[in-house]
């Protein structure tokens, strides 16, 4: 390992081999969430991050997390709780890379919808990270496989959307296990009285750091609709994606019908695509995800729900097929691209009737989005 101080983080103190992961997974340039995060998360404060998807939230949870960990401890030092099988995969993917040069640190992902035995022998091998999803881990408390009297350190993750989806006594059962003397770091978009209720039960004295829309990393994304008339939308999506050979592409559609269809007539016409959405199950996911991230793949078609917790660093353009239903959803989606601060670009593909929509996200999200004329030509 070469020892190495210039870093995207050089303004921060951390150790070569952290250094090092964080020059080998490319980052150029912190995101303002890592700016913010990292400095006080090493200090040991309990946080509350208000932070949107796509702003490089993993890694500033991650770094410090990588700094602080103790590879000769052999018991439970992290909790992170994430909402979907997908977000706590991904985590565990950045977790991975960035602990690449620490040696004997184990990881366990424990999620629905694989055999809990083999999470047994996982759990077996003492790690040090635990990243879980709230109904499994507390399936693996009821069960005394595993114990989090050890956890210094918790990281809610998307915590809003962990309260959305039903998980807020899941939450206080996980709380009130892990040990009152640790440090509890929590992630949202949005700021509800439940999460508020949350930090007041299970925090102390935490320091609050936001990051607004508009210091979100699709700064660096072009963004550009084009207006289409009614059975021509296939045939701009089809133009774009041949003026963009070897690109990754991420498309955007409403529905899971239209997911399968649309993935259909591409993969007809010769396109390597493939399909995402609710009704996939979890092993066909990360076999789909794996072809995705290795470029066996060119184009993802996928609804909004599947895409969350998607983290391709290198994803090359974003497509709304279908335009989203609200101005946040809009901003999901397009951050898939222009991630850690590679440049990406973004087409929006509307109906005339539509152009109300697009000002509504417009305005919402101050966004330029320029317009192109038909078939994805120049800007105009």
């Amino acid at each position: 390992m070469n020892e190495t101080n210039q870093t995207p983080f050089a303004g921060i103190e951390l150790s070569n081999d952290v250094k090092q992961a964080i020059v080998n997974m490319g980052y150029v340039k912190a995101t303002p969430v890592q700016e913010k995060t990292i400095p006080v998360f090493l200090t040991g404060s309990d946080l509350i991050v208000q932070a949107p998807t796509g702003t490089g939230k993993t890694a500033a949870f991650g770094i410090p997390i990588a700094q602080m960990l103790n590879p000769s401890g052999r018991y439970a030092q992290v909790l992170i709780l994430s909402p979907t099988r997908e977000l706590a995969l991904q985590t565990t993917g950045v977790l991975r890379k960035l602990l690449q040069y620490k040696r004997d640190v184990r990881i366990a992902t424990l999620y629905g919808g694989e055999k809990i035995e083999r999470q047994f022998s996982v759990l077996r091998m003492r790690p040090q990270v635990i990243v879980a999803t709230p109904g499994r881990l507390i399936d693996h408390l009821q069960r005394k496989t595993l114990s989090l009297n050890t956890v210094k350190t918790v990281v809610l993750d998307e915590a809003d959307r962990m309260l959305d989806m039903g998980f807020q006594a899941d939450l206080n059962k996980i709380l009130q296990t892990v040990s009152t003397e640790r440090q509890t770091v929590l992630f949202s978009a949005t700021i509800s009285k439940d999460i508020m209720q949350i930090a007041e039960n299970y925090q102390r004295n935490a320091k609050h750091i936001t990051v607004k829309q508009d210091t979100l990393t699709v700064k660096l994304v072009k963004q550009f609709y084009t207006t289409v008339n009614t059975g021509t939308k296939k045939t701009e999506l089809m133009a774009l994606l041949n003026g963009h050979e070897n690109a990754l592409c991420l498309v955007f559609v409403n529905t899971k019908r239209m997911a399968d269809k649309l993935c259909a007539d591409l993969q007809k016409s010769n396109f390597r695509s493939d399909v995402l959405h609710g009704d996939i199950n979890q092993q066909k996911r990360e076999r789909v995800m794996n072809a995705f991230r290795s470029g066996r793949l060119d184009v993802l078609v996928a609804t909004d729900v599947a895409a969350r917790g998607i983290d391709v660093l290198d994803i090359d353009i974003v497509v709304n097929y279908d335009i989203p239903m609200d101005s946040e959803s809009y901003v999901h989606r397009i951050g898939r691209t222009g991630r850690a601060n590679r440049l990406g670009t973004a087409y929006t593909l509307i109906y005339r009737q539509e152009i109300g929509k697009l000002n509504t996200i417009i305005r919402d999200t101050k966004a330029n989005i320029q317009r192109l004329s038909p078939a994805l030509g120049a800007a105009v």
